[in-house]
């Protein structure tokens, strides 16, 4: 497998950029249609709480094709590899098409979850029914991905992607402010743009799949479930997909009580989660990267690798995390301007900004431990601890609004700090977890 700094590096730094890619979607949305208006960013930004909520669902079969199939590679078992593949494909693609005409019929009334403008929940149901239709293409692209990543070829599902990112930056603005014979589609431009770019990856992926270099020759896309297979995919990921759609209706909670203020301050936390996605796709690109290291190396039962590094992306998050740190404090405006040219709205956005600040770091390496334990198989404990210092940031919010005289500013400071308490949790339990597995390392080499 070779030297273990190199060995992260090379699968690392794709992984990070494919990331970067994923969250430049959504970030390419809204910087072009922060030019027609708060209205208009806050209803698409809206809208995507409930394509965040669906793809929280898909987190299940990602988590455990990675681990399972990154285990597999480590003791050489590619049949399981294959299986596991198939299997995540096959539930993904049946479940996405069944939650994909949910949407379709019931988007109107899910948008009336917040209290909004009706003009602002209008564009919202637009923008997500178009969005929508493209959903099984953005709920299979990540498993494909996750399939590559698991035997370490994390290059893969960065060059699709690119190529994805790159046609949605030519199609933003041609169909939001319109060109020649083509009119100015505003939000629906910019969901339009966002499907034909899901479509363009996934069909890329399919050639790939064909290809003599794929990683799984002849992997099929519709196979026969093996329940033994699912199961073992969906105990892994449930507690992740749980712990990714809680957190993302405890986010729309918040978003509810933010939204009682107005639009502005609700389109600057919706914004903000986006900037805020810089740091957090980062960390996330580590820790894909770790759980892909860690499950080879488990499966192969290299744990003094596992300890290196685990260590060696810890410092990388750590160090991510000071760098967001000091962007967010003194570069904040500039930052936030990239996205808004109203006044009111740039004033509340430096002001997020610096009260999630203080949390970066400890996101950053909550994230990165997370990694660690799905690596090994073990997605509980980071799992709970995030599902509960979540949670509980909708009570400190109510109390903080009803009972001080802070508004939404105080609602983000619940935020920032319950962020500091679950990054010093998770990481200190996977400490605990590394000491655990060098001890039964010792034990082993003490009989062998």
């Amino acid at each position: 497998m070779g030297p273990v700094l190199p060995s992260i590096i090379r699968l690392s730094l794709p992984i990070i950029g494919t990331s970067f890619i994923q969250m430049a979607y959504n970030l390419t949305d809204v910087i072009w249609l922060g030019r027609t208006g708060s209205a208009t960013v806050t209803a698409v930004t809206t809208a995507g709480f409930f394509m965040w909520l669906l793809m929280s669902i898909f987190y299940c079969t990602k988590a455990g094709t990675e681990t399972l199939i990154s285990q597999a590679v480590g003791r050489k078992d590619l049949d399981m590899a294959r299986k596991v593949a198939e299997n995540a494909l096959s539930f993904s693609l049946y479940v996405s098409i069944i939650l994909n005409l949910a949407v379709l019929i019931f988007s109107g009334f899910l948008l009336t979850f917040f209290t909004l403008e009706t003009g602002v929940i209008t564009q919202a149901v637009i923008y997500l029914r178009i969005v929508s239709f493209g959903m099984v293409f953005a709920v299979i692209n990540p498993v494909l991905g996750s399939v590559n990543i698991g035997f370490g070829n994390s290059k893969t599902p960065f060059m699709v992607n690119s190529i994805g990112l790159f046609l949605n930056i030519i199609l933003d603005p041609l169909l939001i402010f319109g060109i020649l014979f083509i009119p100015a589609l505003g939000a629906k431009g910019a969901a339009i743009a966002t499907v034909i770019s899901n479509t363009l990856v996934f069909l890329v992926f399919l050639v790939k799949l064909k290809s003599r270099n794929s990683v799984l020759p002849g992997l099929k896309l519709f196979s026969p479930i093996t329940g033994s297979v699912l199961k073992k995919i969906l105990r892994i990921g449930i507690p992740v997909s749980i712990h990714q759609v809680a957190f993302c209706f405890f986010s729309m909670c918040i978003g509810r009580i933010v939204s009682v203020y107005g639009t502005i301050p609700l389109g600057v936390q919706n914004v903000g989660a986006g900037i805020e996605a810089l740091s957090w796709n980062t960390a996330l690109g580590f820790s894909t990267a770790l759980v892909s290291f860690t499950g080879q190396n488990y499966g192969a039962e290299k744990y003094d690798r596992i300890r290196k590094g685990y260590y060696i992306i810890l410092f990388l998050s750590l160090s991510l995390g000071v760098i967001a740190t000091v962007a967010f404090v003194f570069a904040g405006e500039q930052i936030f301007s990239l996205f808004t040219n109203e006044q009111d709205m740039l004033a509340i956005g430096i002001l997020y900004l610096k009260i999630l600040a203080i949390s970066q770091i400890f996101m950053c390496i909550e994230i990165t431990s997370a990694g660690g334990f799905y690596g090994l198989g073990k997605s509980k404990p980071p799992s709970i601890t995030s599902i509960l210092f979540t949670g509980l940031r909708i009570p400190a919010a109510l109390l903080v609004v009803y009972f001080t005289e802070y508004t939404y500013a105080g609602v983000w400071w619940c935020i920032s700090i319950s962020s500091v308490f679950k990054g010093v949790i998770v990481t200190a339990l996977y400490f605990l977890t590394l000491k655990k597995l060098t001890k039964n390392l010792r034990i082993k080499q003490h009989k062998d």
